[in-house]
């Protein structure tokens, strides 16, 4: 077709009747698109199967590496693992029940009247006495009869 010839002109009606007949001879186009759509999906299957499985046998080489030779490298020649020292317990040990049913059910003993609280040292940590206890408070100034039972000596309601 030459830049002279113009829309509807006996050359391009020739030219386009060639191009019909030699399309006819020819078989349909497959349609691609489903094989394509297919084979993506594969893929994606595939590469996610692969990541899952690496993951799954990194973690269990790993593991049972630090399992075998874990204790291996923990220990020298000739020695024993050691066993853990010996450290100040870290529960209270269970009072025995009173018989008293207006003793608070801590059971520690409530303070006489008369006698105002005192300031103890704090526990040791080699003692069997809790790792922590509250502060004592100040002495009360309030007078002995107006004083009510608390649970713990030293504590103010």
């Amino acid at each position: 077709m030459t830049p002279e010839s113009q829309a509807g002109s006996p050359e391009e009606e020739i030219f386009r009747d060639a191009l019909r007949r030699t399309a006819d001879a020819l078989p349909p186009l497959p349609d691609l698109v489903p094989d394509a759509v297919r084979e993506g999906e594969r893929r994606r299957v595939r590469s996610r199967g692969l990541a899952v499985a690496g993951t799954f046998v990194a973690v269990t080489a790993v593991t049972l590496g630090l399992a075998l030779l874990g204790p291996l490298l923990r220990q020298t020649p000739g020695t024993e693992p050691a066993a853990p020292a010996p450290g100040p317990s870290i529960t209270r040990p269970t009072p025995a029940p009173s018989p008293d049913p207006t003793e608070p059910v801590t059971g520690m003993p409530i303070p006489a009247p008369s006698s105002p609280p005192t300031a103890t040292p704090p526990p040791s940590p080699s003692s069997s006495f809790p790792l922590w206890s509250p502060p004592p408070s100040p002495p009360s100034t309030t007078p002995p009869a107006a004083r009510t039972a608390t649970p713990y000596p030293g504590a103010t309601s």
